[in-house]
């Protein structure tokens, strides 16, 4: 065979040396050699992505090409799994409309750059700059959006904590731009920032699409390969990786600061976590890739675009299955403490000296000692009913009445449901007022308790005025809409006064005192917390609870609605009560556990 002319073109002579390896391999004689038994050899295309018509269809392409598809099955079951849980009280708080929409606009920009080395030139640079520039910046700024949630969250869960409420009128008008901006939450000025950033990104693109020859497929006399290889390198692609940069290299090492105090149950500081810490490399190699001859061996097979896929791809993972995690790990801690307090209370009623879920009794301490009888109970036998009574409806009720605060800190800073506690806490001392009442209640007393109800209400359960509405079926939401919200309507529509619940005249509600918090255990470090929480006391006499005037809004009788009674809010107040008892509660006292097992472990 002639030997090839050295100046014949570099795929002539690849091609050639191919097949002359071929010739001088020895032919198989025996069946042990045969090719079915011989070790299976990988076949690369050697010219790799050279931007020509051929679809490299060899077995890196075919690896390619399963991991996009393998990837987009598991990713969007996970995203389907999300949207038929969406209603969950957990993932009510993720914004799981954001958190798809970010996960889809990074998806599209994975799959692309993930065929792009079997697509070949099949895959204009056109299509490939719009998708880079928009999709890309898209993608990372609304999951950026969706990332600033838990910094939202334990902001306005910790002004729950100190007795922020919002006005059942609404936010006051404000006038004038400047006054408007400065009426938006952190998160709404966020979004506004990103929002902005978003409409630049869509002009900055235009115009340097319109404004570039390349781009629009102009390369002169060169061929179209090598047209297609040089419009993929030059200036105009550096505005594309800018969002990336800046959400791995500024905002979201700032984000982890913002936060580093935070110590939720969901996992999801450790998702914010992750999902910076894995995007800081590829921008800057990407880069690199792109303009250094260096890497022009590995761009023909790894293409430059493909160092951000690892950091995409664990955004990605993080935003759709940390969730899933966070609600199976929920779900599983509220069946297996339902499950434990029916075998204890079917096993209490073989020995009626035990304490039984929802008994009445009035307990001293917060783990009372159960009685036992030392012929049919051991020492071990007590230690698990008392851990079995700290699980239970009764201690949540205790530990309301005597000291809700370790619990209201722990559900604002740690779980997010410091709304469930205000709740339980506003309807207990509701529920104190009525008893303290005359029965028939007269008119201004009637009136009082209305008032007050309507306020629990709009700040703990109606979806657009609460700040965090508690997680009720929508049976009892709709029972309580129809007795509360004409009234809250008319209030916001009519400029009419209400009764404060923490005026002077209210009598489960005292001055405003310095409270400290106290850690959860006498193992868990820091100093004790100081917040301004409304100090609850039992009413003096009935006629100094209603002892001011009624405000505008109860004319008349007629004005407060025939199904308000005491027992108005007893369905919700059950349902809260199983949440908590089955998650928040449960939750506090497992940490407190591990707090005291680990102060005692270090201790000499």
């Amino acid at each position: 065979m002639p030997l090839l002319d050295k100046s014949a073109d570099l795929p002539s002579r690849c091609i050639f040396s191919s097949l002359l390896l071929v010739e001088t391999l020895p032919k198989s004689t025996s069946r042990r050699d045969s090719p079915r038994n011989q070790a299976k050899m990988v076949h690369i295309n050697p010219l790799g992505r050279n931007w020509g018509l051929l679809v490299n269809w060899d077995d890196l392409g075919k690896i390619y090409a399963s991991f996009a598809i393998s990837w987009t099955v598991i990713l969007y079951s996970g995203v389907a799994w999300l949207v038929a849980h969406r209603n969950h009280p957990y993932l009510k708080m993720r914004n799981i409309p954001l958190a798809v929409a970010a996960t889809s606009f990074l998806h599209l920009y994975l799959v692309k750059i993930m065929l792009a080395y079997t697509i070949n030139g099949h895959f204009l640079c056109s299509v490939e700059f719009w998708i880079m520039s928009i999709y890309l910046p898209f993608g990372i700024a609304l999951f950026q959006a969706n990332q600033v949630q838990l910094l939202s969250i334990s902001i306005q869960q910790r002004k729950l904590l100190d007795g922020d409420r919002r006005s059942i009128r609404g936010p006051p008008r404000v006038w004038g731009l400047r006054s408007r901006w400065r009426s938006l939450s952190a998160l709404k000025k966020t979004y506004v920032f990103i929002g902005i950033g978003m409409l630049l990104q869509v002009v900055v693109t235009t115009a340097i699409f319109a404004t570039n020859h390349k781009l629009q497929g102009h390369w002169g006399k060169i061929p179209k390969a090598q047209g297609q290889a040089a419009c993929r390198k030059g200036p105009e692609w550096v505005p594309s990786a800018f969002w990336q940069m800046f959400w791995s290299c500024v905002y979201g090492p700032y984000l982890l600061y913002k936060i580093r105090d935070v110590r939720d149950t969901h996992l999801w500081r450790l998702q914010t976590t992750l999902c910076v810490i894995s995007g800081i490399p590829g921008s800057p190699i990407w880069l690199t890739s792109v303009f250094s001859p260096k890497f022009a061996p590995i761009n023909r097979y790894f293409v430059p675009p493909m160092w951000l896929a690892p950091g995409i791809t664990v955004m990605q993972a993080c935003t759709i299955f940390f969730p899933i995690y966070s609600t199976y790990r929920s779900n599983h801690l509220s069946k297996t403490t339902l499950s434990a307090i029916q075998s204890w209370e079917e096993g209490s009623r073989l020995c009626p000296d035990s304490t039984t879920l929802g008994s009445n009794s009035t307990h001293t301490h917060s783990t009372p000692t159960i009685h036992q009888n030392s012929s049919f109970r051991t020492e071990k036998s007590q230690h698990r009913d008392n851990e079995m009574y700290e699980m239970t409806i009764t201690a949540l009720e205790n530990a309301i009445a005597m000291n809700p605060l370790p619990l209201l800190q722990f559900a604002a800073t740690k779980d997010f449901t410091a709304e469930n506690i205000i709740f339980l806490i506003q309807v207990r001392d509701w529920k104190t007022l009525w008893a303290a009442t005359p029965s028939p209640p007269a008119f201004h007393s009637r009136a009082l308790l209305f008032n007050k109800a309507v306020e629990i209400y709009a700040q703990s359960v109606h979806e657009k005025l609460a700040m965090f509405p508690i997680n009720i079926e929508g049976g009892i939401r709709s029972r309580l809409d129809a007795i509360f919200e004409p009234a809250v309507k008319n209030l916001r529509e009519g400029n009419r006064e209400i009764f404060d619940p923490y005026n002077e005249i209210t009598p489960f509600a005292g001055d405003e005192g310095e409270l400290p918090l106290s850690p959860m255990s006498p193992g868990s470090p820091g100093s004790p917390m100081r917040t301004s929480w409304p100090l609850s006391s039992a009413p003096s006499t009935p006629k100094s609870a209603f002892s001011g005037e009624v405000g505008e809004f109860v004319r008349n009788m007629d004005d407060i609605p025939r199904e308000f009674d005491e027992k108005v809010f007893d369905a919700a107040e059950k349902s809260i009560k199983y949440l908590v008892v089955t998650n928040t509660w449960r939750k506090m006292i497992n940490e407190m556990k591990g707090n005291s097992r680990t102060s005692h472990e270090s201790m000499p």
